[in-house]
């Protein structure tokens, strides 16, 4: 029966995402894809697509350490980290542990440092509960957990999660929520404050929480949401990326203490068998830990504050619903058919605008949506220019969804 249902899940992502693909809404490729605009077939649209929410990818900075760790160390070091360290990686995990505030282990990418923590961290024992919207990555790692119970958790409802807290319970045995500091499909937080009283009340409660959306343009530094709520607990771990608004490569683990980092470091396997991450990448990825610890960096911050207000406010006045109103820099519209959101977004870069096409597998089924994401490269005059085509794209239509997800 499994094996069915696996083989009826494939034919459903492949029809879905042959049939956006031949309409041309995704697996383009782009001579430009960063910064105010990209390229999609010799066209020059203005681009609400990007990852890249603190636009630092082409910093001075930035450029200046990845050139000079190609000069010193070549285009790469290949070398597995159990046998032989760039230099580089020192220098990168002491300027996180100061954005931090903790003991930080960086893995070759988010994806790989789930995969060689939560092996380590979660025994046999324990139960893991994960939010149904974590990152496919998150529920990519539970696979590996053979032995443990993992069940699913509709997203982000807390009743639920201390109802499963106390159905689990016993002596000894550890739970372990794992869910997302920002949710990438949605554009919300985790229910911070719910989990803290949670954490307070349950001590054999931990959370694992990937908050790769959040770094760099929330919290102190840019440590993300999930530190800056959570990070006082010892029975929190933080999941960070070093891409997205980091921009450079890799990932980060941000843990409780050194004990735990030199577990993970010794026994997760993409710690001992996965390839570094190479010289130049690393190079940009200390001058960008050094520019978040610099005392302007929370400007940059402010200049992203603005651009998330301006898009609210249009949302707001041209009555646009999306699916949260936490601010965050990511916007979700869901459509009451798929060939309605494939539509919306055909006609979005027929008027010049890029912004992405979300279906299964990366949402339900029944919520097929436009996801655009706002960055430090938009202007606030493009932000409410983008908004009223989008208002005028859904108004010559009218078939949005106008609630959130149910919960």
């Amino acid at each position: 029966m499994a094996k069915l249902t696996r083989e009826r899940k494939n034919k459903t992502v492949y029809r879905v995402v042959g049939e956006s693909q031949a309409q041309g809404l995704i697996f383009n490729r782009s001579a430009s894809g960063n910064g105010p605009s990209c390229v999609v077939d010799d066209r020059v649209l203005r681009n609400f697509g990007s990852c890249s929410y603190m636009g630092l990818e082409r910093h001075p900075a930035l450029l200046a350490g990845a050139a000079a760790a190609l000069e010193s160390y070549g285009s790469q070091f290949s070398f597995s980290r159990a046998y032989l360290d760039s230099p580089l990686y020192q220098g990168l995990e002491e300027a996180l542990e100061q954005i931090t505030g903790r003991a930080t282990l960086v893995a070759p990418s988010t994806t790989l440092a789930h995969l060689a923590a939560l092996p380590v961290l979660v025994s046999d024992d324990d139960v893991v509960l994960i939010d149904q919207f974590a990152h496919a990555s998150l529920h990519m790692a539970t696979d590996l957990l053979k032995g443990t119970i993992v069940e699913r958790i509709r997203h982000n409802r807390m009743d639920l999660l201390e109802e499963r807290i106390n159905a689990y319970s016993k002596p000894g045995r550890r739970i372990w929520y794992l869910c997302d500091g920002v949710y990438s499909m949605l554009g919300d937080f985790a229910d911070f404050a719910a989990l803290r009283e949670l954490l307070g009340r349950y001590p054999q409660l931990h959370v694992y929480a990937d908050d790769a959306h959040a770094v760099s343009w929330t919290g102190k530094h840019g440590r993300g949401a999930a530190l800056s709520h959570l990070g006082d607990s010892e029975r929190v771990v933080v999941a960070l990326s070093l891409n997205k608004a980091f921009s450079a490569a890799g990932g980060a683990l941000a843990l409780p203490s050194p004990g735990a980092l030199t577990q993970i470091r010794r026994c997760g396997g993409p710690m001992l068998f996965s390839g570094p991450i190479q010289p130049p990448m690393l190079g940009a990825a200390v001058a960008s830990a050094q520019l978040h610890l610099d005392g302007v960096f929370s400007s940059l911050q402010a200049e992203l504050e603005e651009r998330m207000t301006a898009a609210e406010d249009a949302l707001a006045r041209l009555n646009v619903p999306v699916a949260t109103a936490d601010r965050t820099p990511i916007f979700m519209v869901q459509f009451e058919s798929l060939r309605a959101a494939q539509r919306a977004v055909r006609e979005l870069r027929q008027r010049d605008y890029y912004c992405c096409l979300s279906t299964f597998p990366a949402v339900p089924m029944d919520k097929p949506s436009l996801r655009f994401t706002v960055s430090r490269h938009n202007s606030v005059a493009e932000i409410t220019d983008f908004v009223a085509q989008l208002a005028d794209v859904i108004a010559v239509r009218g078939d949005t969804q106008a609630s959130a997800y149910a919960s």
